[in-house]
């Protein structure tokens, strides 16, 4: 199972620390960096700065090395498709083949009416999320391309510039252990689907159910540190500074390196190909070394 981290930049990260924890990673042997994009704090801080996550990837394309980077995940009501596989194919040439997308139907209904983004049912954005993947693949596989869907129409486009990874970057949907539709989008389109704070029993059943058609990666929190005192005193500080999040702390990683191997030894076993885990402040600085060091247990 390769570990990878998701930068939760809406939570008022600044590039200089964006580009700290991406660095981190990088130097623990991190798979993947990627950007959480949201428009808003996700948890319901109004004054965080969140910043655009693109923005900051291209940058980060030029400062890092060999981690890989994107988003996880791009919500389809911010952009149109073409405007998105264009975004993340001139990444892809930034980081000489590092890139990767991230997609999802959306779920903070807030940053939506904010923003002034459509925020339709459910299933009508889960529609949106199907045309955008054939759209984003078939600008990236097929020259010229064409598209006649229900909500976007591409005539002749001849797609430039052409990804640096053959035949595609990997593309990755967002959605939830219990998902029907949005996984079996996933196993159709996508190369990975990432499925949110799931349990281990869960990660087990969902795997089963894509049956080796794509790979199963999970995002989750953790609250990692050095000694049992450190993870308490970290636990406190979360707790006051996010405390929406932490009704699912059961589904955390918790403790110490020797603990936090434990549970990754057991994502593993249940199918998890890459393991997400949110950063999004300064307790966080010192987490790719202390998953690593765990997971090496």
């Amino acid at each position: 199972m390769k570990l990878c981290l998701s930068i939760e930049i809406q939570e008022g990260l600044s590039y200089e620390r964006t580009l700290g924890l991406a660095r981190a990673a990088e130097d623990a042997g991190f798979d993947a960096a990627l950007l959480a994009e949201h428009y808003t704090s996700s948890s319901g801080e109004d004054d965080r700065a969140a910043s655009d996550a693109w923005m900051y990837l291209a940058p980060l394309a030029r400062e890092t090395e060999r981690i890989r980077l994107g988003t996880l995940v791009s919500p389809v009501a911010f952009r149109h498709p073409a405007v998105l596989a264009k975004m993340a194919a001139t990444l892809d040439h930034l980081s000489a083949g590092r890139a990767e997308l991230g997609l999802g139907a959306g779920w903070l209904e807030a940053e939506h009416v904010a923003y002034g983004f459509p925020f339709p049912a459910a299933a009508r954005r889960v529609d949106l999320l199907e045309e955008q993947l054939q759209v984003i693949k078939g600008l990236w596989t097929q020259n010229p391309f064409d598209h006649a869907g229900a909500a976007y129409r591409l005539t002749g486009c001849r797609f430039t510039p052409r990804p640096v990874q053959q035949p595609h970057p990997p593309l990755i949907v967002g959605g939830r252990p219990s998902s029907t539709r949005v996984l079996e989008l996933a196993a159709r389109y996508a190369d990975e689907y990432v499925i949110s704070l799931p349990s281990v029993e869960e990660c087990m059943v969902v795997r089963a159910r894509l049956a080796g058609r794509c790979a199963l990666s999970a995002l989750t929190n953790a609250c990692v540190g050095p000694t049992t005192a450190a993870v308490e005193r970290r636990l406190a500080r979360r707790t006051e500074r996010h405390r929406p999040a932490m009704q699912d702390t059961p589904r955390w990683i918790l403790g110490t390196p020797a603990q936090a191997g434990g549970r990754l030894r057991r994502l593993r076993d249940a199918g998890v190909a890459r393991l997400f885990v949110a950063a999004w402040d300064e307790d966080h600085a010192d987490l790719p070394e202390l998953l690593q060091a765990g997971s090496a247990d």
